[in-house]
């Protein structure tokens, strides 16, 4: 009795110490209205990835935990600006995520040479605007949400750390030996 209590809170240990770490993630909306068509466009999309690991373990994916972001081909944000990506700026301005909630966040991006510049920014649930100025002229593209705006989101992979999977082991053994047990109790 008193090794099956063992063994009990042995596992619970195991599952409490384990800790799911990084998580890369898969986004896009689908179907926004079309600012310079001046319609609806059901195959327009913004997509993009990121990775995120739940350090204060609240449930909720904050700014400060976004280890990359990317969406609609850009770079990464995190980490922009620096060494040869000096002409490239970003900010996100507000991110979070919840999983089985929405997606949020706010980001901005430029970038400039000597023969063009490019803005963009996006806010989701409201708007995604695009300019290109160059020599040769401009080029704009507005997406606004709408209630016909659909979203999807899909982990990719936790990326497990070394601990967890340690503890996993742990478990798994436990449970093996517990299986061993009853057999021989059996026969």
């Amino acid at each position: 009795m008193f090794g099956r209590f063992i063994s009990a809170a042995a596992l619970a240990f195991c599952t409490a110490a384990a800790q799911a770490g990084p998580i890369e993630f898969k986004f896009s909306y689908t179907g926004f209205f079309d600012k310079e068509a001046d319609r609806f466009d059901p195959a327009a999309v913004i997509a993009g990835s990121f990775i995120a690991d739940d350090v204060n373990r609240d449930g909720l994916f904050g700014a400060n935990e976004l280890i990359s972001f990317k969406h609609n081909g850009s770079n990464d944000y995190i980490g922009c600006g620096v060494g040869d990506q000096y002409y490239w700026k970003c900010t996100i301005e507000r991110f979070g995520y919840r999983i089985g909630g929405p997606l949020k966040f706010s980001t901005t991006w430029s970038i400039s040479d000597v023969g063009y510049q490019i803005n963009s920014s996006t806010i989701t649930g409201e708007e995604y605007v695009y300019l290109y100025r160059s020599a040769g002229g401009v080029q704009t593209r507005g997406l606004i949400w709408t209630g016909q705006t659909a979203f999807a989101i899909s982990q990719v992979n936790a990326v497990p750390e070394p601990v967890s999977l340690a503890l996993m082991a742990l478990g798994a053994a436990a449970i093996g030996v517990a299986r061993m047990r009853r057999r021989r109790r059996a026969a």
